[in-house]
């Protein structure tokens, strides 16, 4: 395993892979997705430890999306099982759990700071509870302020995290080198991900702006709700589709991506299965 850099084009590379790869099977991202989102609403009905336990599986999420990604590459068929398959042996729910407990953990950090650099927490509470319903929250300053901290501090805690999940799953790397190897590979391609965040969110903008303009001319209420839902779950669905991208272009290996290693190694270059991707 080797640390790649890339150039900063490839950020909008790996846009368009997400994209290409998850319109292969857009349903089955989005039945993952689905799950996903399921779980969470189920798990946010639990005090405290919900919101810990919705934080603590993120990693482990997004590695069943780039397992997903590279099914999908290889022509195989996805399904919401495949999170199981990332919890099968002891040694795996024990990786996931410590790693899981850390991203938990600097969040919370994340959160605490934000709280105490930002606006403050009554400040908070009182301009979310100032907000109308015809409103959005980030109208108030005191909101947009408290967001924009946050964002700033969990933005490097994210690109720590980014590749650690693969290196842990299947790079069999410990989870402090894999932070230490995904922190260093995240600074090296920094200008990548950089066009890489912008264009998912000037990407996001552009659904939203053409959903605001379907909605002026189609009189639906109700039609345009479930129209914006499915656009912003296609949109976070092609997005993670797009994590395997950005992960396995930031690293060589030697070995060779098959159904039987997928827990192994990490994946060596596809050429034959990214053919047909955009270039």
């Amino acid at each position: 395993m080797k640390l790649r850099v890339v150039p900063a084009s490839q950020g909008l590379q790996w846009v368009k892979n997400g994209i290409a790869v998850c319109a292969r099977q857009p349903w089955g991202f989005l039945s993952l997705l689905g799950l996903v989102v399921t779980s969470t609403i189920l798990l946010s009905a639990l005090p405290l430890i919900g919101a810990v336990l919705i934080v603590g599986v993120m990693p482990m999420i997004w590695m069943a999306f780039m397992l997903a990604s590279r099914r999908v590459l290889s022509d195989k068929r996805i399904t919401p099982l495949l999170i199981g398959e990332l919890l099968k042996t002891s040694e795996a729910r024990k990786r996931w759990l410590n790693l899981g407990s850390i991203y938990a953990g600097a969040l919370f950090l994340v959160v605490a700071l934000g709280l105490i650099l930002g606006p403050g927490p009554s400040a908070f509470v009182e301009a979310l509870n100032k907000t109308k319903p015809t409103e959005s929250p980030l109208d108030n300053a005191v909101v947009l302020k408290s967001m924009l901290v946050w964002a700033a501090l969990a933005l490097p805690v994210s690109l720590v995290f980014w590749h650690t999940p693969a290196l842990v799953y299947w790079g069999r790397v410990p989870v402090g080198k894999a932070l230490f190897f995904s922190a260093v590979a995240s600074w090296r391609n920094l200008s990548a991900f950089a066009v890489y965040g912008g264009c998912w969110v000037a990407l996001q903008v552009a659904v939203g702006a053409v959903i605001q303009v379907l909605t002026l001319v189609i009189p639906s209420p109700t039609l345009m709700t479930v129209t914006a839902v499915m656009a912003s779950m296609w949109v976070l669905s092609a997005f993670y589709a797009s994590l395997y991208f950005s992960v396995v272009d930031c690293f060589e290996s030697r070995g060779t991506a098959t159904e039987e290693d997928d827990k192994d190694a990490l994946p060596a270059d596809e050429p034959a299965a990214r053919d047909d991707l955009p270039e």
